[in-house]
């Protein structure tokens, strides 16, 4: 009886026994498989981690290293592009403090946003050691650099990324990124690893994440090398307790009969949401990248119209001068025919003389613009600055007075140059003037040449200048001195620290601008109270000295020939024809290209000269006189026009040496150049 009761369950709990078995050894599987999923998608969560954070960090670097690469030469406080510019990157990527711009010496020049971040400006960077090895290691290297991990002025610890900004080959400074740990890592890893801890080191010093790695965790734990510029940080990554905790209970063991049906319902279904929810992931990216794209497309967009209207700007501005120059020229013009033709009568001639000094003066002023927007006419030469200043030293006594001491320092081997012997002389007298104001009670003004070899190191420190051996002249007052806020001014045209009845402000400006046409560059250095001292450096050249012929200037003779005058302006054709008239030449008149064709086919050989203007409607007056030419090989040429002959040289409508004169000019100007052309025995150059 027992027996048959013992079989009778003997049976059923074999199956059981095995079954269960079967059944705890296939979920004891299950659950080591589970395991297995579970370090597997720890190690997927750090690898993701190290992806998001390598792409997502570059992606925010990125457009800091775009917006060094437009070239900036030059950065003011309160620069409402660069300001909107960096405030774009910024609302892009929300992580960044702040963006600043760092010049060569690392003082913090720009701060934006500046409300949050005041105690920025004037910071100097270089205090800072991490913070100068990484600006040094990007001036060397030309490329970003990100330090280790900082204290930041405004609270919290971060990173700070250092763009090299340069201009013509020369670091001009750099645009920094400042990133606060706070905000950087949590933009960045919002909504990724759900469900596992995260924690980042550089080093030993943990920079985000709670509590360390509990010891209970350590076999679940992933690890992941970020590489972030010349940075590496270390990531952990492992499931929070609730992401694992089912997997070490023991009442799956005990629920397998019950379970085993749920849990593949549970799978199914799982795998279905997981599926809908990588789908949804990726559109998600999708939408991201699309937002990315069009940002950059809207601040190509951006820059492209930018970039027209400055051009818009330039054209105006040289549109404008021409007419403005044409009009002086009639104005002059009509003074100075009046002038001819009336009598004693004093008043009369007397106003006369005035419109005749004011549109001079008119005249000088576009000038000396054009100077300082170097489009003025050098003649350049090889020169001996020595030479030069013993020359002018005799005109400075009566110029500075006599409680100012003049002290020449002069280097008896200097080297020669190559410049315009005028323009370089209005160069030292400008100097001189501006020295003579800053010492209004007295005091010494030194003027020093020398040879000096300008390195690396230099020109990435003065922007503008050149590597090689160089001529340096200089010019120091002990007078009042300047601040850092009119230095940062003291070029610009206009501008001024006199009062508006003693200069107009170009004085500086021109000085700059024919320094820098002549291939030089200035700096100046100044302290209130301590004098100023202007710097100037011109290429040395090994060439010969030019021998200086004395002047031949042709009078303004009068002329038999017959002058071919082509002008689309009725007005300065008119002005011009009376111009040549009155010294006795025959004029020919054309109001276009064509016309001066037509009148050459039928007249070439009467016709001795061709003055045309550079710039006509339809025709260039380069491509008039090649058209001419053709017809009469050894035609003589003389270009007119409101340009400079550099400025119409740079569009491409001269050649170097073409016989060109400036417009506006006067009835003897006119009779002069004309006569000296004339007089020549080759043919004008085209």
């Amino acid at each position: 009886m027992p027996w048959k009761i013992i079989d009778r369950l003997l049976l059923p709990a074999a199956f059981f026994l095995i079954a269960f078995v079967v059944a705890l050894t296939l979920w004891q599987l299950l659950i080591g498989h589970r395991r297995a999923e579970i370090r597997g998608a720890t190690d997927e969560q750090a690898l993701f981690v190290k992806t998001k954070m390598e792409s997502e960090l570059t992606a925010r670097v990125l457009p800091l290293e775009r917006l060094a690469a437009r070239g900036l030469d030059r950065v003011e406080e309160n620069n409402p592009a660069l300001d909107f510019d960096a405030k774009l990157v910024m609302s892009a990527y929300p992580a960044y403090q702040a963006v600043e711009w760092v010049d060569p010496t690392y003082n913090v020049r720009w701060v934006t946003p500046q409300t949050q971040n005041k105690q920025e400006l004037g910071a100097n960077l270089g205090q800072n050691e991490r913070v100068r090895a990484a600006l040094q290691t990007a001036e060397e290297t030309g490329s970003t650099v990100v330090t280790h991990p900082v204290t930041l002025r405004e609270g919290g610890r971060g990173v700070l990324a250092c763009v090299p900004v340069y201009t013509d080959n020369r670091l001009a400074g750099f645009l920094v990124g400042v990133f606060r740990y706070d905000d950087l890592f949590p933009a960045i890893l919002q909504n990724v690893a759900q469900g596992y801890w995260i924690s980042v080191f550089d080093g030993d010093e943990q920079i985000f994440g709670g509590a360390a790695l509990p010891e209970r965790d350590a076999e679940w734990a992933q690890s992941a090398d970020i590489h972030f510029q010349q940075l590496t940080w270390r990531a952990q990554v492992w499931p929070k307790p609730e992401t694992r905790s089912y997997t070490l209970s023991l009442l799956p063991r005990f629920a397998f009969i019950g379970g085993i049906l749920m849990a593949g319902l549970m799978a199914f279904t799982v795998y279905l949401a997981e599926t809908s929810r990588l789908h949804a992931k990726e559109v998600v990216a999708s939408n991201k990248e699309l937002k990315k794209e069009i940002a950059v497309r809207e601040q190509a967009e951006q820059a492209l119209r930018e970039a027209q209207k400055m051009e818009a700007v330039g054209r105006l501005a040289g549109g404008v001068a021409h007419d403005f120059n044409n009009l002086l020229m009639v104005i002059r013009g009509h003074a100075a025919l009046s002038l001819n033709r009336v009598g004693a009568d004093g008043t009369l001639r007397r106003e006369l003389n005035e419109i005749l000094k004011w549109t001079d003066r008119a005249a000088s002023l576009t000038r000396r613009l054009l100077a300082f927007s170097r489009k003025q006419v050098l003649q350049l030469r090889v020169l001996d600055l020595n030479t030069l200043l013993t020359q002018v030293k005799d005109l400075l006594p009566p110029v500075i007075g006599e409680d100012i001491r003049l002290v020449m320092d002069l280097d008896p081997e200097l080297g020669r140059v190559k410049a315009d012997a005028a323009q370089m002389e209005q160069v030292i007298m400008n100097l001189v003037f501006n020295a003579r104001d800053a010492m209004p009670e007295g005091g010494e003004l030194t003027i020093q040449t020398a040879n000096t070899e300008l390195d690396a190191a230099w020109t990435q420190r003065h922007a503008g200048s050149q590597v090689g051996p160089h001529v340096m002249l200089a010019v120091h007052d002990t007078g009042h001195g300047m601040d850092e806020t009119v230095l940062s001014h003291i070029f610009e045209p206009f501008f001024t620290t006199k009062d508006r009845t003693k200069g107009t402000g170009l004085g500086l400006a021109t000085v700059y601008g024919t320094v820098r046409q002549s291939g030089g560059s200035i700096h100046v250095s100044s302290k209130v109270g301590e004098g100023t001292t202007f710097q100037i450096y011109l290429p040395r050249v090994q060439d010969p000295l030019d021998t200086e012929t004395a002047a031949s200037t042709p009078q303004p003779a009068r002329g038999a020939e017959t002058i071919l005058v082509v002008e689309d302006d009725d007005a300065v054709r008119r002005m011009t024809r009376e111009f040549l008239k009155i010294h006795g030449y025959t004029v020919i008149e054309a109001r276009s290209a064509q016309s001066a064709i037509e009148v050459m086919e039928t007249q070439k050989d009467q016709v001795d000269l061709v003055l045309t203007d550079v710039l006509m409607p339809g025709m260039k007056g380069r491509e008039l006189v090649m058209r001419l030419t053709e017809l009469r090989p050894d035609l003589k040429v003389l270009y007119m026009s409101a340009y400079t002959e550099d400025a119409a040289i740079n569009i491409g409508v001269l050649n170097p040496g073409t016989e060109f004169i400036e417009k506006p000019f006067g009835p003897d100007d006119l009779a002069a150049k004309v006569r000296e052309v004339l007089a020549r025995t080759t043919t004008i150059r085209t």
